[in-house]
């Protein structure tokens, strides 16, 4: 198996150099992020081949066609981003740390795209972030993140930050709880190698909304916590 994993990485590692350049051209010839989506979208599903992963999806039925959301997922380790990028059947933008641009080609890859590069660091930044966010939504398309901020080092959840649901009241948009189920197994934060066939399940929960009636900061409070305990009682 650890052979297999060491020749999965190097096509990976490959695959990521091309689609990296195809999704440079994609997102100066398509402006809407389609195109820059699919490329990301084939790159997942490629990763997730030669690693043989195999993923199983459950509660698509919670996504209403035409309707764009806000997508609150556990992070469990790297294989998270091409496992719910290749598999959430949506019009996705993700939004990722600052620092994924720094890797050399892929990196450069990411601030072409239309997807969120989030500084937490920086205040405003972060703000200005969020208004894009709020655009990407109004354009039609659904965002995904990670509201624990970092992968968990133990592979239990983590408390969930305020962003992602400040953004859904403010874009007007329900929470989707979505629970990763097995991709610590794959690759935990303190492993390079990621193990060769394993199974992965994506539970998506029902939608959660705000309620304008209540004050912003209680009512971003609430949308956090519902969301983090389905999110925990969907990985159960």
């Amino acid at each position: 198996m650890i052979i297999l994993s060491i020749f999965g990485t190097v096509l990976f590692l490959f695959s990521t150099l091309f689609f990296s350049v195809l999704s440079v051209l994609a997102a100066v010839l398509d402006r809407s992020g389609r195109a820059y989506l699919w490329v990301g979208r084939t790159w997942s599903k490629s990763g997730l081949l030669f690693y043989g992963t195999r993923v199983r999806v459950v509660g698509t039925e919670n996504i209403e066609a035409g309707k764009n959301y806000v997508y609150a997922a556990n992070h469990s380790s790297y294989m998270d981003i091409p496992i719910l990028l290749g598999m959430i059947p949506d019009n996705l933008r993700l939004t990722l740390r600052s620092s994924l641009t720094r890797i050399p080609i892929w990196g450069w890859a990411l601030l072409t795209g239309p997807f969120l590069i989030l500084d937490r660091t920086n205040a405003a930044k972060a703000k200005k972030t969020i208004d894009t966010a709020i655009e990407r939504i109004r354009d039609g398309a659904s965002v995904l993140f990670f509201p624990e901020g970092t992968r968990t080092a133990t592979g239990d959840m983590q408390p969930f930050k305020r962003g992602a649901f400040h953004l859904a009241r403010e874009a007007r948009v329900p929470v989707l709880p979505v629970a990763v189920i097995g991709s610590y197994d794959i690759l935990p934060r303190n492993k390079w190698l990621p193990k060769w066939g394993q199974k992965t399940e994506i539970r998506i929960g029902s939608p959660i909304y705000s309620n304008l009636m209540e004050p912003e900061r209680k009512d971003e409070i609430r949308l956090m916590e519902e969301t983090e305990q389905s999110v925990r009682a969907l990985l159960r």
